[in-house]
């Protein structure tokens, strides 16, 4: 009995043994084809740079291959010359189907290889001392038979403050300014065509501040937690993003944009259909500060603006038939404010039907319909536009079918011909719009004179009548009220149209539509 049990654990050892070596062979004879299809599939799915990769040193052995790796970043631009070499360290790679290092990190599921990488003190001594006298960052990448992947990162607390320092020096020049980072880690699994991901990222603070101003962090994330993982019909992805504060900014020769995102909760899906991202999501922002020039020692409340408690929500369905979108667009902030006044609240509301899929995605489909003289029949509504503010509210909505040939439509090519019906309704008195440009023009003042609101009714008035006096789709006065007014009611199969108040026959309505346009 107990020579069985001898012979069968001399057997799963040299069969382990056995599939180790044959799984470090095929890594062996692959290697170099792998670094070619992700250098292909980086280069094409970008356009700032080329990617180089790769690998000197390679010593296998029965559970294991070390070897030293280079991965070196090139401009697309052949006016630039510019190489920058981004890794430069050794990494081992141990063989299936069960990697030690794999079954440590609780990966029990067979494995064909598992990356195994610490940033070594010959790379960085800087770093290697900022960190505690460890590695910086450690990272571990699998890859399973059926060539799905695991990602995990992690990076120690770091703080590089002085830019004075010799022992600084080399990472200063290498990342352009200061950094301040806590211990972080990163977890994702995917499979090759992405339909399974899971993903975690946790960093409670991260400050960046570039070299030109060490006073002004460029990026900032604190408290800072993304997750994702497959919906629960598998058709998509569905991801969190939570933050206690995002900001960002940038520097050039005349200004420094600064935007600041604070108690930041995202969260939606993400559908992969025919090669576009068709997202449905939802947004709160407790506050978003924007300035548009940071560089000042000092910032008053004038020159910020600020969005208090914005909602954001968009919903899509996707029909893969015609490769449309039906969906809506909802937002909402509960107040703006430039300096001391509140210009108000603000509201959207729009929905759609039939809308091509390449406009929603940024990314023009050329996969189903090659065909371009396809017909569309989208529909867009304004449901709601709404400005209030404290001495009244802007409002519009509107509503339009359209028909035509596909590709007109999907580079708004529209004019008249296009228009199935049209339904218009829009109310802008003119003394809510000067109350409005006043504010924005004496951000300093809470309380407006009757005179500042006066000068900017008249400029209004006189700028509008200017522009508008020969479009006859608008009016400028409604219940004894002056403002910019519009009422339309068209529809191509009706032989009358209304008209602010009037009913006009439809040949009439579009002689005065074509004859001023």
């Amino acid at each position: 009995m107990k020579k069985g049990i001898i012979a069968i654990g001399l057997i799963a050892i040299l069969g382990y043994v056995g599939s180790s070596w044959y799984t470090g062979n095929i890594i062996k004879h692959n290697i170099d084809k792998k670094i070619e299809q992700i250098t292909q599939k980086i280069d094409n799915d970008q356009d700032l740079f080329n990617v180089i990769i790769e690998y000197s040193d390679y010593q296998q052995s029965i559970f294991s291959t070390k070897l030293h790796l280079t991965v070196k970043l090139a401009s697309k631009n052949l006016l630039i010359d510019d190489t920058k070499m981004v890794f430069n360290d050794n990494i081992t790679i141990h063989h299936g189907p069960f990697p030690i290092t794999a079954l440590a990190e609780g990966k029990f599921a067979p494995q064909m290889a598992w990356v195994e990488y610490a940033m070594s003190e010959t790379l960085s001594p800087e770093l290697w001392q900022l960190a505690g006298n460890q590695p910086f960052i450690t990272a571990n990448i699998g890859i399973n038979y059926r060539e799905d992947l695991t990602i995990k990162l992690t990076n120690k607390a770091l703080n590089l403050v002085d830019s004075d320092s010799d022992e600084n020096t080399e990472i200063w020049r290498f990342i352009g300014g200061s950094l301040e980072v806590s211990d972080g880690d990163i977890n994702i699994e995917f499979n090759k065509d992405l339909s399974q991901l899971y993903a975690h990222v946790n960093i409670d603070k991260f400050i960046y501040k570039n070299d030109k101003d060490v006073s002004k962090p460029q990026v900032t994330l604190q408290k800072f937690n993304l997750s994702a993982y497959p919906n629960s019909d598998k058709t998509g992805i569905h991801y969190n993003l939570n933050a206690d504060k995002m900001a960002f900014g940038t520097h050039n020769h005349y200004t420094e944009p600064h935007i600041t995102f604070d108690n930041l909760k995202y969260q939606g899906d993400i559908f992969h259909k025919t090669g576009a991202i068709i997202p449905n999501e939802h947004t709160e922002i407790g506050k978003i500060t924007f300035v548009i020039n940071a560089s000042s020692e000092s910032l008053s409340d004038d020159q910020k603006l600020i969005i208090n408690n914005l909602t954001v929500d968009q919903e899509n369905t996707f029909t893969p038939t015609n490769n449309t979108v039906d969906g809506l667009l909802k937002a909402n902030a509960e107040s703006l404010l430039l300096g001391l006044p509140n210009l108000g609240s603000a509201s959207l509301d729009i929905s759609y039907k039939n809308i091509p899929v390449s406009i929603l995605s940024n990314h023009f489909d050329h996969t189903d319909f090659d065909d371009k003289q396809t017909s569309l029949n989208p529909q867009i509504s304004l449901n709601k536009l709404n400005l209030k503010t404290p001495v009244g509210e802007v409002n519009a909505n509107a509503f339009v079918t359209l028909s035509g040939i596909r590709s007109r439509l999907e580079r708004f090519m529209v004019d008249i011909d296009n228009i199935d019906s049209l339904k218009l309704n829009v109310d802008a008195p003119f003394n809510v719009l000067a109350y409005t440009v006043a504010q924005l023009k004496n951000p300093k003042k809470e309380a407006l004179t009757p005179d500042q609101i006066e000068k900017e009714s008249l400029s209004i008035k006189s700028i509008t009548k200017d522009e508008f006096s020969k479009m006859p789709l608008f009016t400028f006065e409604k219940n004894n009220t002056e403002g910019i007014y519009s009422e339309v009611d068209y529809a191509k199969d009706k032989q009358e149209v209304k008209l602010n108040g009037q009913t006009l026959q439809k040949s009439d309505f579009l002689q005065k539509i074509l004859k001023n346009n």
